[in-house]
């Protein structure tokens, strides 16, 4: 049997979510099952500095919250407890993309939402190193 480019393009499109779906939950698994408290920092700017960055504690927060544990996500890294829903749609609709699916449909914020967001970025970045209450519960603890 011969592939037209038709019947190579159909088959892409729907294997493709089901790839991209697989790869996702993959390494949502990997981080569901591997617990990463005790691990090394993993963070260049941690590292260097010894300061929680914007990221610092999302994996330990994705691994409470695969858990049930929302508290114990929150207390890692809140900013990211947030952001995880947007990450792996837009991580899923990217990969669905690659792989030749259709393209799915994602936010695309305006200039003044990404403005804003970026600065909750930075002032979350700042705020979360300050070692006096009540910010000193934005500390990822490690």
């Amino acid at each position: 049997m011969v592939l037209t480019a038709t019947a190579v393009g159909a088959r892409r499109t729907t294997h493709a979510p089901l790839l991209a779906g697989a790869l996702l939950a993959a390494g949502c698994a990997a981080v569901a099952v591997v617990d990463p408290t005790d691990g090394p920092t993993i963070c260049p700017f941690k590292a260097a500095t010894g300061l929680d960055c914007p990221g610092c504690g999302g994996t330990r927060a994705a691994h409470a919250l695969f858990r049930g544990d929302l508290l114990a996500a929150a207390s890692y890294n809140v900013l990211a407890l947030v952001a995880i829903p947007f990450i792996l749609w837009g991580t899923f609709a990217w990969l669905t993309r690659a792989f030749g699916g259709r393209t799915i449909r994602t936010y695309a914020p305006s200039l003044p939402v990404t403005l804003v967001a970026l600065g909750v970025l930075l002032s979350f970045w700042v705020v979360r190193n300050l070692s006096m209450a009540p910010f000193d519960w934005l500390y990822s603890g490690t």
